[in-house]
């Protein structure tokens, strides 16, 4: 039997603006993933995951990322399309921003060529997930294809990737508003911007970037309160541009009330998870609680120190 793992991830910042070229950093969320595994098994491919239980060709559409990929994955493998059944198991909720579509698809990839006895280069896996989170996502930048197998933050611009310092002694909290994202929604929504008024939409995307430069210096500085600043001028900038919704924006405000140095989204928008940043340790359960006592469905503590030891 094959087996393979990823796990979720965040945008700290750069969403939307990082499908054009522009900069984003992500932070792996190791605390929770998705284990695949694959077997051989006589007749029709099969697929076990949380939602579906059957053969491959009679999984319903939502669930099209992951067919895709391994009908792609067993095709470069040289693998006839049967005889194997791929289970995608964890604790990564779906549609919240969270990277489940990608971390899904790596762990499959992964868990067939281990299956195979294939050792697949780091392009080659990249560009199967890619394959099938172009059936989640319609033109993905790439940015969580790379997040969910990375140990570590990153800087990503137009398919690059950089790791970051990160100095930040200052937890992340992660929040689940409970509403799944609405990523296509959301993208299209930006798209009519750009189509409308392309000076304004260049604009709203120059200011994100501007902020998101910014906070790479103040990772590597360990600059809370200006990192903070950052995080709630972007999410405004995110509000503007139609990408957040009521439970978000409801979540940052009670963040903010709870001492967060600031806070925004995270992902795709219209739903999903928010983040935001704590004063230091002692807060962070604090402010995981206040969120939750807000409504969040669940949350979760990123501390840099494991980036940085």
């Amino acid at each position: 039997m094959g087996t393979g793992w990823a796990h979720a991830k965040i945008i700290l910042f750069g969403e939307h603006a990082v499908v054009h070229g522009q900069p984003a950093i992500a932070f792996p969320l190791r605390k929770i993933g998705l284990q695949a595994t694959a077997a051989p098994v006589p007749g029709p491919l099969r697929l076990t995951v949380d939602i579906y239980d059957g053969p491959l060709a009679h999984a319903p559409a939502r669930l099209g990322s992951l067919v895709t990929t391994i009908e792609s994955t067993l095709d470069l493998l040289h693998h006839p399309l049967e005889g194997v059944h791929v289970t995608c198991l964890g604790d990564v909720p779906l549609e919240r921003g969270l990277g489940s579509s990608a971390a899904g698809a790596s762990s499959i990839v992964n868990a067939l060529a281990d299956l195979m006895g294939t050792e697949l280069d780091e392009r080659t896996r990249y560009e199967l997930v890619q394959t099938g989170e172009r059936v989640a996502h319609g033109s993905p930048s790439g940015l969580d294809a790379y997040t969910v197998v990375t140990q570590r933050p990153i800087w990503f611009q137009a398919g690059r990737v950089e790791d970051l310092d990160v100095a930040l002694s200052a937890p992340l909290v992660v929040a689940d508003s409970g509403r799944p994202g609405d990523t296509h929604s959301a993208v299209a929504a930006v798209g009519e911007i750009r189509r409308s008024d392309p000076e304004l939409a260049a604009d709203y995307f120059e200011t994100i970037r501007h902020h998101t430069v910014a906070a790479r210096a103040d990772l590597a500085a360990d600059r809370a309160a200006s990192l903070g600043a950052h995080m709630d001028a972007v999410h405004e900038t995110l509000q503007i541009l139609s990408v957040s919704c009521e439970e978000l924006d409801h979540l940052v405000s009670a963040a903010r009330a709870a001492g967060a140095h600031g806070a925004k989204l995270t992902g795709g928008g219209r739903g999903g998870c928010i983040i935001a940043l704590a004063r230091d340790r002692a807060h962070a359960p604090q402010l995981a609680r206040a969120l939750e006592e807000a409504g969040a469905a669940q949350t979760w503590i990123i501390d840099p120190e494991e980036f940085t030891a």
